[in-house]
């Protein structure tokens, strides 16, 4: 029996040396960081009572289609309506037309210019010329900016235009029909604004009054992810129903599907910052029910544990076979278990109590140990 239990042993210490030989396992020293104190609280998504837009009809006319459905997302710039307008088509009808006589004030401008230099016409006619001229040049230049305005070209005969969106957003609801016939000015379609309309109101409790100020940042958690976002208001008066301070927090990147009214968590940093002593948060390892680090036995451990065997050994202590064979397995293992209590952790650092400034420690990999020491209790457990 004791035969087979060696040979476990045995297998079992070489395994453990395969994968020391054979794995990388980072080694950093714990350090002080800085960590925000934070707050959970409830907060509200409500609206900028500028938070809507209302895509206008530029000219009267008949709605011919539209190239958005309510609910849809758009993005600034985005066609929304064709509109059919017989106001256009005048327009265009009035360019061509002006065009038309700017051609023959220009060549009747040449005309009584040669003969002015000439001495056979008079300066007050060239002036009536070149003021006819002039305003007809401006009355174009007047039609091709509202087209342009419109977005439409100038250069091509249209009947028809279509309006765009000035911002981005969602399409809240379609006002009026097609085919329906409207002036200008007239609100076709309101669509809601992006996230950059949203707020969410937050509830805090007065204990933190001397905490909160407008500028800190913040965190939204929404659709199991976390959006920045930072106090741009303290409310002058308190909540009602709660009796707690009120405050805005504007989102300082979109968030995708928000709807307005709804309840999320929101974390704040409030306060200074303190300094804790602290591991990677890839050190930490659930091992045994329990929050573990990983720290490397030193040098000078083991040549004080070999001390202690030799002492022992020259005083006539004797030891069964199977329990050398324990001892030595164990020892095979250059690594101690530290339970840690977390005080604190941001996206990188866990700050924890019970260890050392500036003590080793297995910074990432921890699943490499946890195999050996997994391993090695099997083994030495003769299973």
């Amino acid at each position: 029996m004791n035969k087979q239990k060696s040979i476990k042993v045995i297998w079992s210490m070489l395994f453990i040396a395969e994968l020391l030989l054979g794995m990388d396992v980072p080694i950093d020293e714990v350090e002080k960081q800085l960590f925000k104190n934070e707050i959970s609280v409830n907060s509200k998504i409500v609206q900028l009572s500028s938070a809507k837009e209302q895509v206008m009809a530029r000219m009267g006319g008949k709605i011919s289609t539209y190239l958005v459905k309510q609910g849809q997302s758009v993005k600034k710039g985005q066609a929304i309506a064709k509109i059919d307008s017989l106001e256009l088509s005048r327009l265009f009808s009035e360019l061509k037309l002006l065009r038309k006589q700017l051609l023959v004030h220009q060549k009747n401008y040449n005309i009584i210019r040669k003969l002015y230099n000439s001495g056979l016409e008079s300066m007050q006619n060239l002036n009536q010329e070149q003021r006819e001229k002039d305003e007809t040049a401006s009355k174009i230049e007047s039609i091709k900016a509202q087209l342009s305005l419109m977005g439409v070209s100038s250069k091509t005969y249209k009947s028809s235009y279509t309006v765009y969106a000035q911002g981005s957003g969602t399409v809240e609801k379609i006002l009026i029909p097609t085919n329906a016939v409207v002036d200008a000015n007239t609100p076709l379609v309101s669509i809601v604004k992006g996230g950059e309309s949203f707020l969410a109101k937050a509830y805090i409790p007065l204990k933190y009054v001397n905490e909160v100020g407008v500028g800190q940042e913040g965190e939204l958690l929404y659709g199991a992810k976390h959006y920045k976002m930072h106090i741009t208001q303290i409310l002058p008066q308190l909540d009602e129903q709660t009796q707690q301070m009120v405050i805005l927090l504007a989102l300082d990147e979109p968030v995708p599907n928000l709807f307005v009214n709804a309840y999320v968590e929101t974390k704040l940093s409030i306060g200074t910052p303190r300094e804790y002593l602290a591991v990677k948060k890839s050190a930490l390892s659930f091992f045994n029910n329990e929050w573990v680090v990983f720290l490397p036995k030193h040098h000078e451990e083991h040549e004080e544990e070999k001390h202690d065997d030799h002492a022992g050994h020259d005083h006539g202590e004797e030891k069964h076979e199977e329990e050398k064979h324990d001892e030595h397995e164990e020892d095979e293992i250059p690594y101690d278990i530290l339970v840690v209590k977390i005080i604190k952790q941001n996206e990188h650092w866990v700050a924890i109590e019970g260890i050392d400034e500036h003590r080793d420690y297995v910074s990432a990999k921890s699943y490499y140990i946890k195999s050996l020491l997994l391993k090695s209790s099997l083994g030495g457990h003769g299973h």
